[in-house]
């Protein structure tokens, strides 16, 4: 099982799945000061951005990644019914595809809301506001390299069946 380089390219989906769940995966700063965090269950304003607080959670970006570590451990755990293992792996990819888009809108809806409260709070004449900017953490790039892990571990199950399939023409 562990021998198999997909494995351990599923188990490396498996560990940057979980990091990146428990981590925070990106945040508003104004004037180096963080003003909002966004993580995969929660998006956490602090100061004059409280109200944004009330917004619902991205906690389908938690979800996903959760299904993407569950794939990965029955995946692992399939090394010898391939093609099963293959179509997991491929949905697994598809979620993280999926997950990607998701966190792309979420972040673009939260920086929506956050300046457009920034630009309503300057227009009533509260000092002191300016437009927050947006930025991504490291670890939101996880889920993509989990994409291409992913992509090699189907690449690796592929060569195994093949390598499979010649060996029972042979006898």
């Amino acid at each position: 099982m562990i021998q198999r380089i997909q494995t351990v390219y599923l188990a490396l989906v498996l560990i940057l799945s979980f990091v990146g769940l428990i981590s925070t995966i990106g945040e508003w700063t104004m004037a180096e000061t963080v003003v909002a965090h966004f993580s995969n269950f929660t998006f956490g304003a602090e100061e004059q951005f409280k109200p944004l607080d009330s917004i619902s959670g991205p906690w389908c970006l938690g979800v996903l990644l959760i299904m993407v570590m569950f794939l990965s451990i029955v995946s692992i755990m399939l090394f010898r019914k391939r093609m099963r293992q293959l179509r997991l792996t491929i949905f697994s990819t598809i979620l993280l595809v999926g997950y990607v888009a998701a966190y792309a809108v979420f972040a673009y809806y939260y920086d929506l809301n956050l300046n457009l409260f920034a630009s309503t709070a300057y227009e009533k004449g509260i000092e002191g506001v300016m437009i927050p900017t947006f930025h991504f953490k490291f670890v939101a790039t996880f889920p993509v390299l989990s994409i291409i892990l992913n992509c090699l571990a189907i690449q690796g199950i592929r060569k195994d069946e093949a390598l499979v399939r010649s060996l029972d023409r042979i006898r």
